[in-house]
């Protein structure tokens, strides 16, 4: 007699509780291994996958060889420079203005320069020379201010001058250009400013092509304080610039300079403070602006956290605008994803915070972009 115990029904009872514990154990193995996966995967794309802080369709191609390491030197002391209104706010006749770049005097106190930076090894007599020149071209800044900005723009292209005397000259600089180069004043001395009279359906971007401006026809609009674009009537006088506009970064500053002219016939016409990439990662040489590139309102992924921000979204962190940068020498042409956009990030401007791009304040980056143009327009950014 079969006992029930050993019937063939309990025995495949038996048999598959076996087989479900053995596949139940083997199911909880691969889970586990497929979790450390995912762990170590996480890990390895938190701390090795960044990437520089560029809008969604820029790619870098990045050289982890060509990354350099060293210590973020201190920024030297911000100045107050002109406030450069954005075009859609500015009334008729607005008059240039001045305003502290950062009104934290705990920003302030950080951003001391560091020993050494700019100190100059010139004899006494050198710098006693050097000063004298600075207070001869701050003395002309009123009387004559074409030939000011001439002195200032050779005293700064040098590193003599001590960190203070420094501040002074680009203090003047931004002074000078409020009437110069930002207001609707021509001088007749002023090689770099010309007239134009408007005629039956010109438009500024029509003007703009017509006499082959390196510049956005909003630069045309904000210089000759336009409401909108289309504030132009037949017989008005408008100011136009001459030269094409080029970026000089000084890392050791933290300064973004940007001339009018080429050569040694060049002048400086403005001087803005700027945030660089962390660990000092953003590369130096010569750099063109990326063709199509400049972009409005960008959209942007952070590459670190795969957060996407929309364009038009307040909360963007790479700001309203967007100037991609190529490398055109030897040893930086695989740095094509790096640009210069704005930040939300203010007190970031001073300092080492990006991931390698050149952070500008909003308002700032808004003037940069309307001057800086592809294919004439170059930026250099040295150590």
């Amino acid at each position: 007699m079969v006992l029930h115990s050993q019937s063939i029904r309990s025995d495949g009872r038996r048999m598959m509780s076996s087989d479900g514990r053995r596949i139940r154990r083997r199911g909880w193995k691969l889970f586990g291994l497929l979790g450390l996966v995912i762990v170590f995967g996480w890990i390895g794309w938190r701390f090795f996958g960044s990437q520089p802080d560029v809008p969604a369709d820029e790619i870098r191609k990045d050289d982890p060889a060509l990354r350099v390491q060293v210590p973020a030197p201190t920024p030297i002391a911000e100045i107050a420079v002109v406030e450069i209104q954005p075009v859609n706010s500015l009334p008729a006749n607005a008059p240039p203005t001045t305003a502290a770049v950062i009104d934290d005097p705990n920003q302030i106190a950080q951003q001391q320069p560091a020993d050494g930076m700019t100190q100059s090894q010139s004899t006494p007599e050198e710098m006693a020379a050097l000063n004298s020149a600075l207070q001869t071209a701050l003395a002309q800044a009123d009387t004559d201010p074409v030939t000011a900005r001439v002195s200032l723009t050779r005293l700064l292209e040098g590193s003599a001058m001590d960190s203070e005397d420094r501040l002074r000259a680009y203090q003047a600089i931004n002074n000078i250009n409020a009437v110069l180069t930002f207001s609707e004043r021509v001088l007749a001395n002023d090689p770099f400013a010309q007239q134009y009279t408007v005629k039956s359906g010109d438009s500024l971007s029509n003007i703009r092509k017509s006499l082959n401006l390196d510049c956005e026809w909003r630069f045309l609009q904000r210089i000759n304080h336009l409401p909108t674009e289309r504030s132009i009537r037949v017989g008005q006088v408008l100011k136009t610039p001459t030269g094409a506009f080029h970026g000089e970064v000084r890392k050791s500053e933290f300064r973004l300079n940007i001339f009018e002219g080429d050569d040694a016939k060049r002048v400086m016409i403005a001087s803005y403070p700027i945030s660089l990439g962390e660990f000092n990662s953003t590369p130096t040489g010569m750099f063109a602006i990326r063709p199509r590139s400049k972009l409005i309102d960008p959209e942007w992924r952070n590459p670190r956290t795969g957060q996407h921000f929309q364009s038009n979204d307040p909360d963007n962190p790479i700001g309203e605008r967007w100037i991609g940068l190529k490398g055109i020498e030897p040893h930086n042409k695989s740095f094509d994803g790096y640009g210069i956009h704005g930040t939300t990030d203010l007190g970031s401007i001073g300092k080492q915070a990006s991931m390698g791009c050149v952070r500008m304040l909003p308002q700032d980056v808004e003037v940069v972009y309307e001057l800086l143009t592809e294919p004439n327009s170059i930026v250099t950014i040295a150590p």
